[in-house]
């Protein structure tokens, strides 16, 4: 048990998500508040998958559980001062979501935070303004699984945000036929797919042309940028990777290309992607097409370590004194 004496609190925070779950252990010097990864592990578990009739199947529920238990005895291992865990779209709107909270807390005793969309982009938000504290306004997207999340911020204030229905895995279920043995979408597909997510974006005229730059969020946004190194560049990826709008493009129109060669590429790329990666790309072309973007940045930084931030501000940063 932490004792308010020490300098390290190690902190463990689980991301439920649409497309993976992850769990970050954080140690947080507490009389600085920053702090370091020590563990990250993740799950592709695509709870997405597992939804039926607007409710989560008992498939999907007890793969859920067994995640969770696993999670919880690595970081019990450590051992951590404090366990949170919070979900995103995964669980968002489920009509047995109340349930399976109830559920997980009996049987492994771990409360889950359903947040909010909004929630979700204030976390995602703080995480950018902690980790690129100099820019001074921008644009950040956050495609997950299920949702994608847009704020158009100022320095630390909110201009606009929206959580919309796009995430990689709902567009693989809702708009194609794939599966993992057959896992890329036909061309039809992949246009009903851009005429959905145009139609959505249609109705948020505020974000047309709002930035040039977009910073990028999430694992759809890794795997597009993995693609891009690797075709332009040797691979690598550094925090605060950079590409443009117009080299997004030619990546997609590449992968494309190689869905036909029996995507060989992206099998050897973003192999743990492969049933995702061309709806997330196809709706990350058409985001830059609709709202004027130019440039992405990548950040490694998202809602988990936003929801770390917010954490650490409220409980080893004191207070700015009041003038």
């Amino acid at each position: 048990m932490f004792q308010l004496n020490e300098k390290i609190f190690k902190y463990a925070i689980v991301d439920i998500g649409a497309n993976s779950v992850r769990m970050n252990i954080y140690d947080i010097d507490t009389e600085t508040g920053l702090f370091t990864t020590v563990l990250s592990v993740r799950s592709l578990l695509g709870l997405a998958a597992y939804a039926k009739d607007g409710a989560l199947t008992s498939d999907g529920i007890g793969k859920l559980f067994a995640v969770l238990r696993e999670f919880l005895a690595r970081a019990n291992s450590f051992p951590c001062d404090l366990f949170s865990a919070f979900a995103t779209a995964s669980l968002r709107g489920l009509s047995n979501s109340a349930k399976i909270v109830r559920d997980i807390k009996a049987g492994l005793g771990i409360d889950i935070d359903i947040i909010s969309g909004e929630m979700e982009a204030s976390y995602d938000h703080a995480a950018i303004r902690y980790r690129f504290p100099e820019t001074p306004s921008g644009l950040l997207i956050d495609m997950g699984g299920g949702s994608t999340e847009i704020v158009h911020f100022e320095g630390e204030r909110i201009l606009s945000v929206v959580s919309l229905p796009i995430g990689c895995v709902m567009l693989t279920k809702r708009f194609t036929a794939c599966t993992k043995k057959d896992p890329f979408p036909t061309n039809e597909e992949m246009s009903q797919i851009q005429t959905y997510v145009k139609e959505i974006l249609s109705a948020y005229p505020n974000f047309i042309g709002a930035c040039e730059t977009a910073f990028l969020i999430g694992g759809t946004a890794r795997a597009a940028a993995k693609l891009h190194s690797t075709l332009f560049s040797d691979g690598t990826l550094n925090e605060g990777y950079t590409f443009s709008a117009e080299d997004l493009k030619k990546v997609y129109l590449h992968a494309l290309d190689d869905t036909q060669k029996n995507g060989k590429w992206l099998r050897e790329t973003v192999s743990d992607r492969v049933l995702s990666i061309m709806p997330g790309l196809a709706a990350y072309v058409t985001i830059a097409e609709a709202l004027q973007l130019s440039r992405f940045v990548i950040s490694n930084a998202g809602v988990r370590e936003g929801f770390l931030t917010q954490y650490i501000k409220k409980n080893f940063l004191p207070e700015s004194p009041k003038s």
